[in-house]
């Protein structure tokens, strides 16, 4: 018998299907691969997630990190709100709102505005007295 890692197999099992053991194996080791990259997480009670340390350390979310859940159509993503986050925001308002100046500016036409409307207003009413 052919002692495998996890498995045996009969001797003219191996001599006849070479091409599909190696295909096997193959896809065995790329599921031990995959499986190593994925780590777990239990929800407690209170709907608490502990994010490992290494995926802690590597995306920079550390102790009082505000993250943000995103939702996909494959799932839930994780993403720390930073600066990378805040930065990767910056812009997307900018063709519908306008400018700090041109705000001042409408703010300042619209005092001038209200100004002329009291003067009417008011200043007929001083005139009739």
């Amino acid at each position: 018998m052919f002692r495998g890692e996890f498995f045996y197999l009969p001797k003219n099992v191996c001599e006849i299907n070479k091409v599909t053991l190696f295909y096997l194996v193959l896809l065995l080791y790329v599921c031990v691969t995959k499986l190593k990259s994925m780590e777990t997480s239990v929800l407690t009670t209170k709907g608490q997630l502990l994010i490992p340390k290494r995926l802690r350390t590597k995306y920079g979310i550390k102790s009082g990190v505000k993250v943000i859940f995103e939702e996909t159509k494959d799932g839930l993503i994780i993403k720390p709100m930073d600066e990378h986050y805040f930065e990767s925001l910056a812009g997307i308002l900018k063709s519908s709102l306008p400018s700090t100046n041109e705000y001042m500016k409408m703010k300042q036409e619209e005092k001038e505005l209200e100004e002329r409307k009291m003067n009417l207003i008011f200043g007929k009413a001083k005139k009739s007295k």
